[in-house]
């Protein structure tokens, strides 16, 4: 019998607690209980993966209406690893990645996802110093640009610079992802103090 793919909370929390706070429409929150997902009550301890997709569906009609599906579930991936670095067991795994680089952050991505769910595999092949192709048995949403996004934001936190992934062979479960980076140039670095708190101020331009 195959194990049931459950989906923890802590993932969940990520990002319909802590990205959207307090910013979902109150028919979004309706459409979110309806679906499984009372974010006026205690969150279970988990919940099935068919239920988060649902809860993903809901987001990206109710926050991106209007937006071409791609977009939308590429900027939830954004917006998911941003509030997961914010978490309790993120804010330590942080401070890890911006010291190991984009190379060995994506080399782990394996445990990363497994820490979110109970199904995730992920097969890493290096293509060069700055590109990786990694093999996901299953993106965790109805678009593959969902672990695109996470991806890239997560190679963009631990230090890499002008970051694309890239989905292929998407089968409606699995996907291989193109990702590759640049290291962040002198000038950049030199910078980045000076535009730190311009950067906090002006949020990431979001789909």
């Amino acid at each position: 019998m195959t194990p049931e793919k459950l989906v923890h909370a802590q993932t969940v929390e990520a990002l319909f607690v802590r990205a959207f706070e307090n910013r979902l429409t109150p028919a979004c929150r309706e459409a979110l209980k309806r679906a499984g997902l009372d974010l006026d009550q205690k969150l279970e301890r988990s919940y099935t993966l068919d239920q988060w997709k649902d809860f993903l569906r809901t987001a990206a009609a109710h926050v991106y209406g209007g937006v071409p599906a791609e977009a939308a579930y590429y900027s939830l991936g954004e917006r998911f690893m941003d509030a997961w670095f914010g978490t309790f067991l993120g804010k330590a795994l942080l401070g890890v990645a911006k010291l190991a680089g984009p190379r060995r952050v994506l080399l782990r991505a394996g445990h990363g996802f497994r820490a979110g769910n109970t199904f995730s595999e992920v097969r890493v092949v290096e293509r060069g110093p700055q590109s990786m192709e990694l093999w996901i048995n299953e993106v965790l949403a109805d678009q593959p640009t969902f672990a695109a996004g996470l991806l890239a934001r997560a190679v963009e936190l631990a230090g890499g610079w002008r970051v694309v992934a890239i989905p292929e062979g998407f089968d409606g479960t699995s996907c291989t992802l193109h990702i590759r980076w640049s290291e962040v140039p002198a000038v950049a670095t030199l910078n980045e103090s000076a535009t730190a708190g311009a950067q906090a101020a002006a949020p990431r331009p979001r789909a």
